[in-house]
């Protein structure tokens, strides 16, 4: 029975640049566990239900922000009232947005060796437990709308995502709101609905963005929800309500820092449920993938799951 299986999606771009990773990262897990590339969605369920089946102990993901996110989401569904395995996020993405916020840094294989190593050494893993969200069906640790779907949409049409092409991105998008430009105005289109916290419905319903999440960082170093932990069974969330593109931009050293927002320009809360109603699309992104649904979306504090804190430093 393996302890251990490991999904990893080839089409990210470290794996790519990469493309022997996966077979070094199966020569990592040997006997002790199972490794497996997926390339679609039925992949992912289809793996899902044969390590469900096979009981492992500890789940790894080798993948970036929107892996861990599809991952997550599938195993949820496919376990059901079945606890998930452990997991170990690997990195291997672009960004790394979740794995930087959960303190997880290295290489995928540094990482993987790390936790086989544990494994089969019998040695305690340092485990900690995190709610994470529950956005419609799907499962994750980001949501927002607004201007960060807007960035991250912009982002991805330049067909290269980087770090380096998320921060010239940003950049360009100051330079533009100091001028009143054409980016500055594409990347700060508005979320305009109702917006339902807990029961209580917002005055606002005009955002500049609506984002929550369960983890502090959102991207490029940015320290947003920093009420994330603050109380159990919460997350952070934020409407950003301010009409001015450079009153925005102003307030981005306080969020690179991890400091509150002007109070006039944001509502700052933690919750258990959002309800968001609008008369046309909501467009909205989970973990970096963006979508688009009709009328209403519900936000809410999604399972708690387990997780590995690993700093690929084992044998060293």
């Amino acid at each position: 029975m393996p302890g251990i299986g490991v999904i990893t999606n080839p089409r990210s771009r470290a794996n790519k640049r990469d493309p022997a990773s996966m077979r070094r990262l199966g020569y990592l897990i040997g006997s002790r566990g199972a490794a497996a590339a997926t390339h679609s969605l039925d992949d992912l369920y289809r793996v899902a239900e044969e390590f469900k089946k096979e009981e492992i102990e500890f789940l790894g993901i080798n993948g970036g922000d929107g892996t861990i996110h599809h991952t997550l989401t599938a195993f949820i569904k496919v376990y059901g009232q079945k606890p998930l395995p452990q997991v170990a996020i690997l990195r291997g993405g672009t960004m790394n947005t979740i794995a930087n916020s959960l303190g997880i840094k290295g290489d995928p294989a540094k990482l993987l060796f790390e936790l086989v190593d544990r494994y089969h050494n019998h040695d305690p893993m340092d485990v900690f437990e995190k709610e994470i969200l529950a956005v419609g069906d799907a499962y994750g640790f980001i949501f927002g709308n607004g201007v960060v779907f807007n960035f991250l949409d912009a982002y991805y049409s330049s067909g290269r995502p980087s770090p380096t092409a998320g921060l010239k991105l940003l950049l360009r998008g100051v330079l533009s709101a100091l001028v009143g430009g054409k980016l500055a105005r594409q990347l700060t289109g508005r979320f305009r609905g109702q917006v339902t916290v807990d029961g209580d419905r917002w005055a606002c319903e005009d955002f500049m963005t609506v984002a929550a999440s369960c983890v502090e960082q959102i991207g490029l170093g940015f320290k947003p929800f920093y009420r994330c932990e603050e109380r159990p069974h919460h997350f952070a969330i934020l409407g950003i309500h301010t009409h001015s593109t450079i009153g925005l931009v102003a307030e981005l050293p306080r969020v690179l820092r991890g400091k509150p927002m002007r109070r006039d320009k944001v509502i700052d809360q933690v919750a258990r449920e959002v309800l968001f109603e609008s008369d046309g699309e909501v467009k909205y992104t989970v973990d970096g993938d963006t979508y688009t649904t009709q009328g209403s979306l519900r936000l809410r504090t999604g399972p708690r799951l387990s997780f590995v804190r690993l700093s690929g430093q084992a044998g060293e």
